[in-house]
């Protein structure tokens, strides 16, 4: 890829910068390092992130955000699109980093640069339909976005650090003190959206005896509807008093991840979230690959990823294996699990 042309700075520096990610959670999440960057590099610059309200508390309270221009729900249409545009006229910079149909209609025919990261949408696809023809691994989403800075010359140097607020972290800290575990617990995460991105519940809940057995304290994170979709493992955890199950707020979820001792994910947001705030993580993959660029941000992680030939299937999950196997999941035991958490708590 050539490098792009320089685009002119303005004397003094962007004053009106807008950073464009609708959705979703670990998406966003991987963003964060640019906007540190764009507010490094312009430090005088109004920085407005536009995202969908759902997930507007994981930019709310980063240090580098003035404002957050949160999609309704209600006003995603066309028409609705073509109408907020007029409100990125003012700004003399725009840094698309979703560079979907709605992210292209609200940058339409606007008068400041509109900067782009790369889709690697050819290499993407070639991984998922066509690994015969030996594609490259895909750079990870953080290199990915902050090519989209290129232009500027602005350098992306950190991992995300993802910020939830003072209520937040005071709610998580009365959280945990009033339920007083004894020890740091292990964070399991057992949701996704996609089912071929899930790890069964029967071994979410040999893993979670497993950890009881060691006298491990666990807390649970998932959305109120994956909890009924895992009836098993919920009636484990809240049968055990060393135990919780958590289904709250993004921005609490976000606070009370800082006091656990690792994460066990699936390829999820929350897999994202855990290591943007600095916890450890040990990530089971399924239908999809760390070779697509998604793999958690930072140091000490662990990947628990098969390669199986068909691996990955799919850029975002399915609702069920092509195959009818379901080895890249199935494969992974509980005792690979069990080491990976043991290696991470290892590491400095």
């Amino acid at each position: 890829m050539g490098r792009p042309r320089p685009v002119a700075v303005p004397p003094g520096g962007f004053r009106e910068i807008a950073v464009l990610r609708l959705s979703s959670l670990g998406d966003i999440v991987l963003t964060l390092p640019v906007v540190r960057a764009l507010r490094a590099a312009y430090p005088q610059a109004r920085i407005t992130y536009w995202v969908k309200e759902e997930f507007a508390d994981l930019v709310r309270f980063d240090p580098a955000v003035d404002h957050v221009r949160a999609l309704e729900r209600d006003a995603r249409k066309v028409e609705d699109l073509v109408s907020m545009s007029a409100e990125l006229e003012a700004c003399d910079l725009i840094v698309d980093l979703h560079g979907n149909s709605r992210t292209r209609i609200l940058t339409f025919r606007q008068k400041g640069p509109v900067l782009r990261a790369p889709s690697y949408r050819l290499a993407r696809w070639r991984w998922v339909n066509a690994r015969w023809s030996r594609p490259q691994a895909i750079p990870n989403a953080i290199a990915r976005n902050a090519e989209a800075l290129r232009a500027l010359g602005a350098v992306v140097t950190e991992p995300p650090v993802l910020h939830a607020g003072e209520a937040a972290e005071a709610w998580a800290s009365e959280w945990i003190a009033a339920w007083a575990p004894g020890d740091s617990p292990v964070a399991l995460c057992p949701g996704a959206r996609h089912a071929t991105k899930c790890w069964p519940e029967e071994r979410w809940c040999a893993l979670d005896e497993a950890l009881a057995a060691q006298g491990r304290s666990r807390v649970v994170f998932t959305t109120a509807a994956e909890k009924r979709a895992l009836p098993s493992l919920a009636k484990r955890i809240d049968a055990d008093p060393r135990a919780r199950w958590v289904s709250e707020p993004i921005a609490r979820m976000t606070a009370l991840l800082s006091h656990v001792a690792a994460a066990v994910t699936h390829d999820s947001g929350l897999m994202h979230m855990a290591a943007a705030r600095g916890r450890r993580v040990v990530a089971l993959f399924g239908s999809t690959s760390p070779v697509l660029g998604f793999a958690p941000a930072g140091e000490g992680h662990e990947v628990l990823c098969r390669n199986e030939p068909c691996q990955p299937c799919t850029l975002h999950g399915l609702e069920r294996c092509p195959k009818g196997h379901f080895r890249c999941m199935t494969g992974i035991a509980v005792a690979d699990v069990l080491a990976a958490l043991e290696r991470t708590s290892g590491r400095g």
